[in-house]
């Protein structure tokens, strides 16, 4: 016994439906949160197992957390490859003395007028950073310094999947604003 075309066609359509390709059933919203929903939980535990591996370090607090900030830029380097000499992507968080926040980095901020503004304070071990540009909440982190003098830093956002796991590992601080040399192209990024 044949089926006729339109049997088959139906038949083929029901099996990838049943195999895992619902998405083509899902709205465009859908899709997106469910995307998004996936990448959080993938992020979650890549902070969760850079957490387990981070170096030892000591809990940094109160006037102590004001001073390794105060008048500071803590620069990021990220690298594809732990040989590479040459970052692909840098990341620059300055804390003016005044409690003014500002970030930029080498590629999604191409100039002075697309810097990141908001404010920071400490208080007692958090260091809390209210965004101003769009993102009017706060973020808030503990502080740890390790003996070879990195600075970690750690979320503090209880009831939230990513409390308690570190976010950011910083090698370089300097003093004063330090200005990113802006790339022309995303070609580094690739």
């Amino acid at each position: 016994m044949s089926l006729n075309p339109f049997r088959w066609a139906v038949a083929v359509a029901a099996s990838l439906c049943f195999t895992g390709c619902t998405d083509m059933l899902r709205s465009d919203s859908a899709n997106f949160a469910r995307k998004s929903n996936q990448a959080r939980q993938a992020a979650v535990v890549n902070n969760q197992t850079a957490s387990h591996q981070a170096a030892p370090a000591q809990s940094v607090q109160g006037d102590a957390l004001v001073r390794l900030l105060s008048g500071k830029s803590h620069i990021s380097e990220f690298r594809k490859r732990s040989e590479d000499s040459q970052p692909y992507f840098v990341r620059y968080s300055f804390f003016q003395s005044s409690g003014a926040f500002v970030a930029s980095d080498t590629y999604s901020q191409y100039s002075p007028d697309y810097y990141t503004h908001g404010l920071w304070r400490v208080s007692g071990a958090l260091l809390c950073i209210t965004g101003m540009d769009g993102n009017p909440l706060e973020q808030c982190f503990t502080v740890r310094v390790e003996p070879s003098g990195a600075v970690q830093y750690w979320i503090h956002n209880p009831g939230d999947p990513f409390d308690g796991l570190i976010t950011a590992r910083v090698h370089l601080i300097r003093e004063g604003q330090q200005v990113p040399a802006f790339e022309s192209t995303l070609a580094q990024m690739r």
